[in-house]
């Protein structure tokens, strides 16, 4: 906090000394802006950035504003505050009539770390259809660690693609996680049920087994309703009764799960 309220004090400085000797002055105002720079590098090294660029911004000194959150960004590309400078830094930009500089950054980012929230983010001030190019980066990125495949299939959603979307995610099942592959699961589901009849039970089997979760059972028996949804909507009425049936009879041994399972009412 001390270091900005230093920079404070120095901008108000410079702007009090070049509107009241506007060509006078010269070395106390070239001391000062050295100052300046001297406390914007200290808070930029202290992870600080995200508060020297709004005091500059806000002393009409826009251009150096955005100097420094570029500096910012190259010196703490993975500091907490970077997306709130980013977001300052692109809006200084299109304020200053640079569309392009502004996307440049967004892409930048999406580069160095492709996810869905980045994606938005680009496709909000890019004048042409980023997708071809998001996609390229996501697709290689997936590739080299799999655990990208969870933004693909968001950036895939976002843009419509279910279809891809749904073929990529059981490529990746193992690399998605129980939510996001159930997300797919509640899409699918609408217009495809047929497609979900394996997933979902796969799903179950895999809560009822697992041991380590006290829970198991619970989750497995909450995703009953959508499975007897999806038999209906695929237009086999009596399938979800035998597949119930069959059910029971396998974990006969599991009365915790039977007594949950019969609670369920299904």
């Amino acid at each position: 906090m001390a270091a900005e309220e230093d920079l404070v004090t120095l901008v108000d400085r410079l702007r009090r000394d070049r509107r009241q000797h506007p060509y006078g002055g010269r070395r106390e105002y070239s001391q000062t802006a050295r100052a300046v720079a001297d406390v914007c590098e200290r808070l930029i090294g202290s992870d600080q950035a995200a508060q020297a660029v709004p005091v500059l911004r806000n002393a009409d000194r826009r251009q150096d504003a955005i100097a420094w959150a570029r500096r910012g960004l190259t010196a703490k590309p993975g500091w907490p505050h970077t997306d709130r400078l980013r977001d300052t830094l692109v809006g200084m930009l299109l304020a200053d009539g640079q569309p392009g500089a502004a996307t440049e950054v967004r892409r930048d980012e999406f580069a160095r770390h492709p996810t869905a929230t980045a994606y938005r983010a680009l496709a909000e001030v890019e004048a042409d259809d980023p997708a071809p190019w998001a996609l390229a980066i996501l697709t290689e990125r997936v590739a080299r660690q799999p655990a990208y495949v969870g933004e693909l299939l968001d950036v895939l959603s976002i843009l419509g693609r279910h279809d891809e979307a749904w073929k990529i995610a059981q490529q990746h099942r193992t690399s998605l996680g129980d939510q996001q592959w159930l997300r797919l699961l509640e899409q699918r589901r609408t217009e495809h049920p047929e497609d979900v009849l394996t997933p979902y039970q796969d799903m179950i089997e895999q809560h009822i087994l697992n041991s380590a979760d006290k829970h198991r059972y619970r989750r497995a028996v909450a995703l009953l309703p959508n499975l007897r949804d999806a038999y209906a909507k695929a237009g086999d009425q009596t399938a979800f009764a035998a597949y119930l049936e069959n059910l029971r009879a396998r974990h006969t041994r599991r009365p915790t799960f039977i007594k949950t399972l019969e609670t369920a009412d299904l």
